[in-house]
């Protein structure tokens, strides 16, 4: 996601979405859901923080902008195809176990 943009604070904001990437990566890949659950709510708040200022910004520097915003999306959307197919295999698993249990329950109560 890098961007020819020579606004320092642009630069670091790319810097903290690429971190904060990184790390909801390194969650997703681990199971860590609930620390996913924190640095996505940091995310947010940083982005919150960001586009509070985007307005004020020249129309080709908003562009640049969207375009970080729309890579962010895009990786997003592979994060969220990611974790259903994490939730698809554990559901799948979760109904082998239960029909392992219904099995002996059945065969110890005979």
């Amino acid at each position: 996601m890098s961007l020819d943009f020579p606004d320092p604070k642009f630069l670091e904001w790319q810097q903290q979405l690429q971190g904060f990437a990184d790390n909801i990566q390194e969650c997703i890949l681990k199971a860590e859901w609930e620390g996913l659950a924190d640095i996505l709510d940091k995310r947010q708040v940083c982005l919150e923080q960001f586009f509070a200022g985007v307005a004020s910004l020249p129309e080709h520097k908003k562009l640049l902008v969207k375009q970080a915003a729309q890579s962010m999306l895009e990786q997003d959307a592979v994060f969220i195809s990611y974790i259903e197919e994490q939730k698809s295999l554990s559901a799948a698993q979760q109904s082998v176990l239960d029909r392992g249990r219904k099995a002996m329950q059945a065969y110890n109560s005979y």
